[in-house]
C-alpha cells in the first residue's frame, strides 16, 4: 500500500472525502516527523512506537577500493511494533491464545469473538471507532445457540476479568461492550 492507497482507505472507512483524508494523513505524518526531528518518541497504543536512535561515528571500508573511511554520526527513525500488531501479522488472535494460555473456557471464548466481531462489522460499517458499541445479549445467546441465562452467566465472567463492561449493572445484563482497554486486563 503506497500513500495514495492509504488516503483512498482512510477515506472509505471514514466516510471522508478524498481531500480531508489526505489533510488528515498528511498532518499524522508531519506531527510524526516533528516529533522525531525533536528526538520525542510517539507511542500509538496496538500499534507501536516510533524513535529515534543515535549512531556513534565509526570506521568503515570503502567496498570499491578498500580503504578505510570514517562514517559520520548520524540519528535514525526507528519503529517498534507493538505485540498486538505483531500478532495480527502473524495471524495470532489474542483470544486464541487467551484460550491456550486457560484464562477462558470455551463458551467464554465463543461470547467474547462474538462481541469482537459485531465490533468490528459496526465500526467498518461507519460506526464512531470511539463509541463504545452495545451489543445485546440476547443475541449473543441466539447467534451462538445458548441459553439466555447461561450467556449471561458467561457476561458476568468476562466482566469480572475485565474485559467486557456493561451500561448498568443489575441483577440482568441487557447490553455489554469491549472495555477501552481490555488487553491491558488480560
Amino acid at each position: 500500500m503506497n500513500k495514495t492507497e492509504l488516503i483512498q482507505a482512510v477515506s472509505n472507512k471514514t466516510k471522508l472525502s478524498k481531500d480531508q483524508a489526505s489533510k488528515a494523513v498528511n498532518e499524522i505524518l508531519g506531527s510524526i516527523t516533528q516529533a522525531l526531528q525533536n528526538s520525542e518518541e510517539v507511542k500509538i497504543n496496538d500499534f507501536g512506537a516510533f524513535q529515534v536512535a543515535e549512531k556513534s561515528e565509526r570506521k568503515g571500508r570503502n567496498p570499491q577500493t578498500g580503504e578505510e573511511i570514517t562514517i559520520a554520526a548520524s540519528k535514525s527513525p526507528q519503529f517498534k511494533a507493538a505485540k498486538t500488531l505483531k500478532d495480527a501479522v502473524n495471524g495470532r488472535d489474542w483470544i486464541e491464545d487467551l484460550l491456550a494460555a486457560g484464562k477462558l473456557t470455551e463458551d467464554e471464548a465463543k461470547v467474547l469473538s462474538f462481541v469482537v466481531e459485531e465490533n468490528r462489522n459496526t465500526k467498518e460499517a461507519g460506526g464512531n471507532s470511539e463509541e463504545r458499541i452495545l451489543v445485546e445479549v440476547k443475541d449473543i445467546a441466539e447467534s451462538l445457540e445458548l441459553d439466555f441465562r447461561e450467556t449471561e452467566s458467561i457476561a458476568n465472567r468476562l466482566i469480572g476479568k475485565r474485559i467486557l463492561n456493561t451500561e448498568v449493572f443489575t441483577s440482568q445484563i441487557d447490553t455489554v461492550f469491549l472495555r477501552a482497554n481490555y488487553r491491558k486486563y488480560i
